[in-house]
């Protein structure tokens, strides 16, 4: 009997779990150890972070990739200490050698799967900076890239300051940070369109120059231009229906 993501808790190891992959990186602790960190959703959309330690990585990593569907057996769960969280699940789950991960056929569910929050609630300092979040908007002003140490231009050292907006006209600023620089940098000099939609997930909320701003948060943050999801399309519908009623209302002005 497969279980709900939120019913997991450090009672036992005997937890079965289907799930979607919505995110799947590498990071490296300060000690130099390396770690595949994944967010992971069921059905419901409950959704969990898991780590495979270093030592386990050749056993599941070539195993599955983003947007995969996946059985998980006998695991073992962990309190989350970060000061920056993916989820809002108090535990995170840790392979095992003895764990158990299949690939099985994508399901229906979780066709939606941005769960963005309003320019108002970030610009307003309302929202917990403890969590990362995600945002969709245009972009209107996509800055310029530059490195930390101009003489050496690689990754690392890269910055760009970009600003987004939402269909009420509240701009935000976004920092990305080493490989996000250059990865918004080259897809926006290839991208196309009248509105270049930008969306963001896993961004943290930063207080810059008396200002809440969203940065890049080591490698969870993810970073797309026009991609093909059902919230850019939603957001464009509706961006459009917004622009029709302005020009109606101007008409009729005149």
């Amino acid at each position: 009997m497969d279980e709900d993501v939120s019913d997991l808790r450090p009672i036992k190891l005997c937890w079965s779990i289907q799930v979607k992959v919505l995110n799947k990186w590498r990071e490296r602790s300060a000690r130099g150890r390396r770690s595949v960190r994944m967010v992971l959703a069921d059905e419901r959309d409950h959704r969990i972070e898991a780590k495979i330690k270093y030592k386990d990585i050749f056993r599941f990593d070539s195993k599955f990739k983003d947007g995969d569907w996946v059985a998980i057996h006998h695991f073992l769960l962990k309190t989350v200490t970060e000061g920056r969280r993916t989820t809002r699940h108090d535990y995170r789950i840790v392979f095992l050698e003895t764990t158990i991960l299949n690939k099985i056929s994508p399901k229906d569910a979780l066709e939606h799967t941005l769960s963005d929050v309003s320019f108002p609630e970030v610009l307003g300092d309302t929202l917990d900076k403890t969590y990362l979040i995600s945002l969709i908007g245009f972009v209107v002003d996509p800055g310029e890239l530059h490195y930390f140490d101009p003489s050496r231009q690689t990754y690392d050292f890269a910055v760009l300051v970009f600003d987004i907006q939402d269909h009420d006209n509240n701009v935000i600023q976004c920092i990305a940070i080493g490989s996000f620089a250059e990865q918004f940098h080259d897809e926006w000099i290839r991208a196309r369109g009248e509105r270049i939609v930008c969306v963001l997930q896993w961004w943290g909320i930063h207080r810059s120059s008396g200002k809440n701003v969203v940065q890049t948060v080591g490698k969870c943050s993810r970073l797309d231009i026009n991609p093909d999801m059902p919230e850019v399309e939603e957001f464009l519908e509706i961006l459009a229906a917004e622009e029709a009623n302005e020009a109606g209302s101007t008409a009729s002005e005149d």
